[in-house]
């Protein structure tokens, strides 16, 4: 009896940050079928492509002139951004093959467009150019998501894409709260993704008068004593900065329920968010994609030169 083992990814990778990726390439990790004793070495000629799924993230687009980084020391491209959304989903619309869904990893304008009120105008022109994907699109929110709008301007938004998360009869403990923006779905059989809220705790788009808003000041202030607290200046947990955002323990506990359903029913997990998991030291340097596994009371962080 054959078993399926690795992961079956198709990823265009674009990053308004990273001039060298700024060309459309492809990675693809194939999904396998083997025998009982599976080799974890090279393909071989009788592996089966089971199915791929396309992933963007950090478009930051705005109709702005090229700039740099928080640093200085890396070029940004925020006009031309919305070009390689746009050849990505060409390549995407016109693949023999087409992917399942797309995945776009969050920061889709840039902070910019807040400063220069247009933030509206430039959502509604990188969503208006999603409209050519000829398959669903998935949307995590990121830092940038929440420089622009609050959080319930964005789960009122065409960024909020809960409506197509999977629903599984008879398990009500899988239903995500509406407390966070999360969500789990089926894209090939035996095959669950679950999106995340990596901005679930966060002073990022909430009112500074909420409860909420409050617990996380407060645990940003007991971890980082910086007058500017999206500085990681001598801090042992560089984590713990204004940009970035961690998880309830609600959303921990039905993260749970999920993936405690998806073991019985023998399913393989990919993690969807925002960012990495920074779950001691280190912070994590970009957009996440994860096989399953995140203990309670991680944090998720983005690389500090990477606001």
């Amino acid at each position: 009896m054959g078993h399926l083992t690795s992961s079956s990814v198709e990823l265009v990778f674009l990053s308004r940050g990273y001039p060298w990726l700024c060309s459309l390439f492809c990675l693809e990790t194939r999904l396998k079928v083997m025998d009982d004793k599976p080799d974890p070495g090279a393909l071989s000629e009788n592996s089966e492509v089971l199915f791929s799924f396309g992933v963007i993230a950090d478009i930051q687009y705005a109709d702005l002139e090229d700039g740099y980084n928080f640093q200085g020391n890396r070029r940004r491209y925020y006009r031309h951004s919305l070009l390689h959304l746009r050849r990505a989903i060409e390549h995407w619309n016109t693949e023999g093959s087409p992917p399942r869904c797309v995945l776009q990893l969050g920061d889709i304008i840039d902070g910019y467009n807040a400063q220069y009120k247009v933030s509206e105008k430039s959502l509604e022109l990188v969503m208006n150019t999603f409209q050519m994907l000829k398959v669903p699109v998935h949307h995590t929110w990121g830092n940038h998501e929440f420089y622009n709008f609050s959080r319930n301007y964005l789960t009122n938004s065409k960024l909020n894409t809960k409506f197509l998360e999977d629903q599984i009869v008879h398990h009500p403990e899988t239903v995500p709260s509406e407390d966070y923006y999360a969500y789990h779905f089926v894209p090939f059989p035996q095959f669950r993704f679950i999106l995340l809220d990596a901005y679930d705790l966060s002073v990022l788009g909430v009112d500074q008068s909420s409860p909420k808003y409050q617990q996380c000041l407060k645990i940003l202030k007991e971890h980082n004593p910086n007058s500017e607290l999206n500085s990681p200046q001598g801090l042992s947990e560089p984590q713990f900065v204004q940009f970035n955002g961690g998880f309830s323990q609600e959303q921990l506990n039905w993260l749970n329920e999920v993936l405690t359903f998806s073991d019985t029913n023998q399913e393989k997990v990919v993690i969807v968010m925002q960012c990495h998991t920074a779950g001691g030291r280190r912070p994590c340097g970009r957009e996440g994609l994860h096989p399953a596994g995140l203990a309670p009371g991680s944090q998720v962080s983005k690389a500090s030169r990477q606001r």
